[in-house]
C-alpha cells in the first residue's frame, strides 16, 4: 500500500527529471546559436580553435548554473509540498487514527478535530452520522438481546419442569419417551444459548468489576479433574504442563469460564481417543486438542459462527471467552497446526 502525497511526489520528481533531461541538448542547441549571433553580430573573428573551446566553456558554463538553479527550485519545491501537504492531511490522518482506535463495544463517541478544509470537514461531518447510526443500532440489539434472554428465562424453566414432570409418567410408550427426550435435549440447548446471552450482556456492561490474585495453576488443575470423566469417556490422552503458582489478577467467575469453555470445546471436538495438551507458563495458556480440518479463523470467535463446513456453529462459547480476554487485553488466538488445534491465550 502507497501513500497517496506519496505517488504524487514520485509522479513529480519523474517527470522533473524527464523534463530536465530532454531539456539538456535544446538548451545547449539554444545557447550554442546565440553565441554565434554574438560573434557575428559583433564581427569578432576568433581563430577555430579559440572559438570551438571559448564556446564550449562559456555554454557549459551557462548550461551548468541554469541546471544548478533548476535542481535547487525543484528540491525547495519537493520540500515545501512536503511540509504543506503534511500540515493539510493532518486532519485526514487524525480522523483515520481515531477510526482506528474505536471500539463499539465500549460506547465511546468519536470527536473529530476541526479544520479548514472544506472535503475533511464534510468527511467528519459523514463520519460522525455513520458512527452515530451504528452506535445507536448496536445500543437497540444489546437491549433486544439482554430483554429478550431475562424474559424468555420463567418460560423456558416452565417448560423443563413440566417435561421433567411428563419423563416421570410410567405410562409412556417408547415413542413418547425418545419425543420427550429430544424435546429436553432441544430445550437444554436453548437454556445454555440463554444464559449465556446474558452473560455475555453482564460482561460487556462491565457487572464483573472485582479483581484478585488467582492462582490459575491450581485452578487448572481442578478443572482437570472436573472433566475427567468426560474425558475418560471420549477416551482423550491428556498431557498437562503446569507451571506452579502462576498468578493473574482477573475475576474468579470469570477465569472459570474461560476454562469451562475452553475444556468443553476440546473435549466436544477432539476425536475419540484423540489428545488434549494443555500448556500453562507465565504469560500464556495453550489449549491443543487433535483434529482433522482447520476451523474458520474469520468466524471461530463470532457468536454462533460457523467454524467450518464440517462441524455446526461453535455457539457461544468461544465467544464468551474472546469477550472476557478483550476485558483484560489479553491476546486470544487461534492456529492448525500439524493436525492440532492450538487455542492460545497470551496475558
Amino acid at each position: 500500500m502507497k501513500k497517496l502525497l506519496n505517488i504524487s511526489l514520485k509522479r513529480f520528481t519523474l517527470f522533473a527529471a524527464i523534463l530536465l533531461i530532454c531539456s539538456i541538448p535544446v538548451y545547449y542547441y539554444i545557447i550554442r546559436k546565440l553565441w554565434a549571433y554574438e560573434l557575428g553580430e559583433h564581427n569578432i573573428v576568433l581563430t577555430s580553435e579559440a572559438a570551438k573551446e571559448d564556446s564550449f566553456l562559456i555554454i557549459l558554463s551557462i548550461t551548468s548554473l541554469t541546471l544548478l538553479f533548476f535542481i535547487l527550485q525543484l528540491v525547495g519545491f519537493v520540500l515545501i509540498n512536503l511540509r504543506v501537504s503534511r500540515i493539510l492531511w493532518k486532519p485526514f490522518y487524525d480522523s483515520i487514527e481515531k477510526i482506528r482506535n474505536f471500539d463499539l463495544t465500549k460506547q465511546e463517541s468519536i470527536d473529530f478535530n476541526s479544520t479548514e478544509v472544506l472535503e475533511f470537514t464534510e468527511l467528519n461531518q459523514s463520519l460522525d452520522k455513520l458512527f452515530l447510526g451504528n452506535r445507536s443500532a448496536y445500543v437497540q440489539q444489546k437491549e433486544f438481546a439482554e430483554n429478550a434472554s431475562h424474559e424468555l428465562q420463567t418460560p423456558l424453566a416452565i417448560i423443563q419442569s413440566k417435561i421433567d414432570i411428563l419423563l416421570q409418567n410410567k405410562d409412556l410408550t417408547d415413542l413418547q419417551y425418545q419425543l420427550l427426550d429430544e424435546m429436553q435435549s432441544a430445550l437444554s440447548r436453548v437454556s445454555r444459548i440463554n444464559k449465556n446471552l446474558l452473560l455475555l450482556s453482564k460482561i460487556e456492561n462491565n457487572q464483573f468489576l472485582e479483581v484478585e490474585a488467582l492462582d490459575i495453576s491450581a485452578l487448572l488443575k481442578e478443572k482437570i479433574t472436573v472433566f475427567d470423566n468426560f474425558i475418560q469417556e471420549k477416551g482423550i490422552q491428556v498431557q498437562a504442563s503446569i507451571e506452579p503458582e502462576i498468578l493473574l489478577h482477573a475475576n474468579d467467575s470469570l477465569l472459570i469460564i474461560i476454562f469451562n469453555n475452553l475444556f468443553t470445546n476440546a473435549i466436544r471436538y477432539t476425536p475419540r481417543n484423540g489428545k488434549l495438551i494443555i500448556e500453562l507458563s507465565k504469560n500464556q495458556l495453550r489449549f491443543s486438542n487433535s483434529g482433522d480440518v482447520s476451523l474458520n479463523r474469520s468466524h471461530v470467535f463470532q457468536r454462533f459462527g460457523k467454524s467450518s463446513d464440517h462441524s455446526p456453529g461453535a455457539g457461544l462459547g468461544l465467544s464468551l471467552v474472546n469477550q472476557i480476554c478483550k476485558r483484560y487485553n489479553w491476546v486470544l488466538d487461534y492456529s492448525f497446526v500439524n493436525n492440532f488445534h492450538l487455542f492460545t491465550i497470551t496475558f
